[in-house]
């Protein structure tokens, strides 16, 4: 009984010093101090074994609480790891594309810059030129026909005087009173425009009489008797009528023509190109 209680635990022993050895080194517990029985010796030695084998499953229970805490932490920095890359990516992206909107933004800035140099320079020339168009307007305006000059007074009254400071004017404002008055000037010398005007009939006597302006190159007119006529050119003054006798019997067709008081015929009448 005794033998097979020794052999019994010198195998518990061995197997145990053999297991802790590989996993914790642990040493082997000490023989049995001298004088002990052997029922006492087998005693202790079974506390001892007892208390080595709580001490390795201790043991064993915190390698397996580290080894958990170690995967749970490693899985979560490699989350975090994965996170940062997909940040940093997504950072990279962004810095790209707001790279390319810079460079698009300096294109676009540089080629307004050169688009505004370009209009700054257009816009000099046109105002460095734009004195001498309004001057040559000034002078078409007195040899206008007084109706014309009522539908340009406004625009000719727009542009200033020769030696007065034009710096608050924009060069559109001065354009568009040039403009204004050539197209009214161009509509009016492709029409017969028909009036009565107060006229010298060459007798030291003025009466009205029926003027037919034929664009703005030439005009006629006639009295209410129709027995007095007359030609009209214009000139750097004003219009300079001239009576013409001849005229008077033309003149009294075209008026009836124009007022549509007989047929529509030919009319002949003398011109003078200037």
């Amino acid at each position: 009984m005794k033998l097979s209680l020794h052999l019994s635990i010198s195998l518990a022993l061995a197997a145990f010093g053999f297991a802790t050895a590989q996993e914790t080194q642990t040493p082997a517990p000490a023989p049995a101090p001298q004088g002990q029985s052997p029922a006492a010796a087998a005693s202790t030695a079974m506390d001892e074994t007892r208390s080595l084998l709580q001490q390795w499953a201790a043991t064993q229970r915190l390698i397996s609480s580290e080894r958990t805490e170690w995967e749970t932490g490693k899985a979560m920095l490699e989350g975090r790891i994965q996170l940062l890359k997909a940040s940093i990516e997504e950072t990279e992206k962004k810095i790209a594309e707001a790279k390319t909107k810079l460079d698009d933004a300096k294109k676009r800035t540089t080629e307004a810059e050169t688009e505004k140099a370009q209009i700054k320079e257009a816009s000099d020339a046109l105002i460095a030129s734009a004195p001498e168009l309004e001057k040559g307007v000034k002078n078409l305006f007195t040899r206008v026909p007084g109706v014309v000059q009522e539908k340009v007074k406004v625009l000719h009254d727009r542009i200033p005087k020769e030696g007065a400071d034009t710096k608050n004017i924009t060069a559109a404002e001065r354009f568009q009173n040039v403009l204004g008055i050539l197209n009214e000037l161009n509509k009016a010398n492709n029409e017969l425009n028909s009036l009565p005007e107060i006229h010298d009939l060459g007798n030291g006597k003025k009466a009205e009489v029926k003027v037919v302006y034929v664009g703005l190159g030439q005009g006629y007119f006639v009295n209410s008797n129709g027995d007095v006529g007359g030609l009209g050119l214009p000139s750097e003054t004003g219009w300079v009528w001239n009576t013409d006798p001849a005229i008077a019997p033309k003149m009294r067709e075209l008026v009836e023509v124009m007022k549509k008081a007989v047929a529509p015929k030919l009319v002949e009448l003398p011109a003078q190109i200037q």
